[in-house]
């Protein structure tokens, strides 16, 4: 009876080992010059093979052939079957970038996906530079069946206004996919001169007791020897996932130490470690597995844009209006505006936190 009992307490203690990682990785302006590097290729696939779901940010190009190849090359490296949904090429100018969510298809499937509509582009009344994607997931392995993640890049420039606006795109998703169970990561730029001490007490997103923040305040995710800051966050809702989360597991991957780089090669990846946590697995999983698609790549759709007929808009103004950047507009609102003498008269006190 007793060697009966002591293999169950066994088999209980190895399955509690067994976790689900989600990660959140900016790699710096990746593009097929990252995926043609065979060192940079290497040393992505290392970090990338840590997790079972990762939101990545600042994928630049417009057609989608880096980053399907790295996720074919992560596959044939790992001999693992990954997927990847991808966001549309957003942002208000030339520069614009994806959100990407690479994920284990054997085991977890994008059930639902959409851009958050944050108001007019065309208007200058939209809210983010490049606007979440928020996509659902169902979990074959983890106790937490279903839930949500929200990807985001902040604009350094409107940090404090965009990690405030996430507090809307929270409750849009809840009330969108009637669920509570949603993580909000990605670049928050959530730190040091972006978003300071000071502000935190006007963000509602830091306000929300609901919400728990799982990188604190002195993490660094930065890979530069000249900065400490937690730029990179995740953050989340819902007591089924908060549950799940295992304690300890969240922090910054910082890659430089682990795999004993130089910090050319370390910088080389990105200028961001990835930033990761640990779910628990379900004690009842049977090993079921999901069926494999055909093919790699799953389009994300549009963007919307809002209702764009701009009545009332008051294009003098930058109330409402921060990041607003067009040669038809009689001034701006955007961060260059000034060196090119067309900020509007109200920019300085209705952006400048």
């Amino acid at each position: 009876m007793k060697s009966v009992i002591l293999v169950a307490l066994v088999a209980c203690f190895l399955q509690a080992g067994f976790s689900l990682k989600i990660a959140s990785f900016n790699i710096e302006r990746f593009a097929v010059g990252k995926v043609d590097d065979p060192t940079v290729l290497s040393l992505l696939i290392q970090i990338l093979r840590r997790y079972e779901l990762i939101a990545v940010q600042e994928v630049m190009s417009k057609d989608n052939t880096a980053i399907i190849r790295l996720v074919q090359e992560l596959n044939a490296a790992t001999g693992l079957h990954y997927n990847l949904l991808i966001s549309d090429h957003l942002g208000r100018s030339s520069y614009r970038e994806k959100y990407v969510y690479i994920y284990r298809e054997d085991i977890l499937k994008p059930t639902e996906w959409y851009h958050y509509d944050d108001g007019c582009e065309n208007c200058g009344t939209d809210v983010f530079i490049r606007e979440p994607f928020v996509a659902r997931f169902s979990s074959l392995t983890t106790e937490l069946k279903d839930f949500a993640l929200v990807s985001i890049h902040t604009s350094p420039d409107y940090a404090v206004r965009e990690v405030d606006g996430l507090y809307d795109v929270w409750e849009d998703a809840k009330q969108r996919l009637l669920l509570e169970d949603i993580l909000i990561l990605g670049d928050y730029n959530a730190g040091c001169s972006y978003v300071k001490t000071s502000h935190w007490p006007n963000i509602r997103l830091r306000q929300e007791s609901s919400l728990q923040w799982l990188i604190g305040d002195t993490e660094d995710s930065t890979v530069s020897t000249n900065t400490h800051c937690p730029y990179d966050r995740l953050v989340v809702g819902g007591a089924r996932f908060q549950d799940t989360v295992i304690p300890g597991t969240a922090k910054a991957f910082n890659y430089h130490v682990a795999y004993d780089l130089t910090y050319e090669m370390a910088k080389a990846v990105s200028d961001h470690y990835p930033v990761e946590m640990e779910i628990r697995d379900d004690s009842l999983y049977n090993n079921q597995k999901l069926p494999i698609s055909g093919s790699i790549g799953i389009s994300g759709g549009l963007s919307l844009n809002g209702v764009c007929d701009c009545v009332g808009v008051d294009f003098t103004s930058c109330v409402g209006r921060c990041g607003a950047n067009s040669s038809s507009y009689p001034c701006n609102c955007n961060a260059s505006c000034s060196s090119s003498n067309k900020c509007c008269a109200d920019y300085g006190a209705s952006c400048k936190v």
